[in-house]
C-alpha cells in the first residue's frame, strides 16, 4: 500500500482560493437605482473595481485554477460595462424600451433617453453593486465552465462602488 507522503497528508483537509483583482478590472459607468421602496435616485456614475474568487481543489499542476484565464475572463466582463449607462432588465417600475436607435428609461413622470450602443441592460432588479456582481459572476462562471471543468466548489464576485463599499455576490459553481 503506498501512503501519502506526510506533507500531502496535513493538505488533505484544506481549501484553497484564487484571487484576482487588477488595475485593469476597474470601469466606469452610469447607473441609478430606486431605494426606500419609492424613491429613485439621479443618475451618476462609478469607477467601479472588481475582484473575483474561485474556490475548489488543487489539480494536478497544484493549483486551482490558471490564474491568466481567470484574469482574461473577467477583463471581458469590466471591458463590456466600460463607459456605459447600465438599466436594470426585471425592474417592477423603471421601464427600458429599445428601438432601432434609442434606449428609453422611465420611472413615473421621469425619463431618460440614451443612444442603445450607450446601454448594457442588466437582467436585474435594480443595478445595485450586488446585482452587478451576480451578473459578472454568472458570465464568468459560464465563460471559463468548459475550461475550469466541475471540481470548483464556488466563485465570488466582489464590486467595489465607492472606495470600500463592496457588494459581493457568491455562486456555487455547478448550477
Amino acid at each position: 500500500m503506498v501512503r501519502p507522503h506526510s506533507h500531502c497528508r496535513q493538505f488533505m483537509s484544506a481549501t484553497f482560493r484564487v484571487d484576482v483583482s487588477k488595475e485593469q478590472f476597474i470601469f466606469s459607468a452610469a447607473h441609478f437605482i430606486t431605494f426606500a421602496g419609492d424613491i429613485c435616485e439621479r443618475i451618476h456614475g462609478h469607477n467601479y473595481g472588481v475582484r473575483v474568487s474561485v474556490e475548489g481543489p488543487l489539480d494536478e499542476n497544484r493549483y486551482v485554477v490558471d490564474f491568466i484565464a481567470l484574469r482574461d475572463a473577467v477583463l471581458k466582463q469590466t471591458q463590456a460595462l466600460d463607459h456605459h449607462v447600465i438599466l436594470p432588465r426585471d425592474h417592477k417600475e423603471i421601464l427600458v424600451t429599445q428601438d432601432e436607435t434609442e434606449t428609453t428609461a422611465r420611472f413615473r413622470e421621469r425619463r431618460w433617453v440614451f443612444p442603445n450602443e450607450d446601454c448594457i441592460i442588466m437582467p436585474v432588479i435594480n443595478t445595485t453593486a450586488e446585482e452587478i456582481a451576480r451578473v459578472i459572476a454568472e458570465n464568468v462562471r459560464e465563460q471559463t465552465k468548459e475550461q475550469f471543468g466541475k471540481a470548483l466548489s464556488s466563485i465570488e464576485v466582489a464590486v467595489d462602488e465607492n472606495a470600500g463599499q463592496w457588494g459581493v455576490c457568491k455562486l456555487p459553481w455547478n448550477e
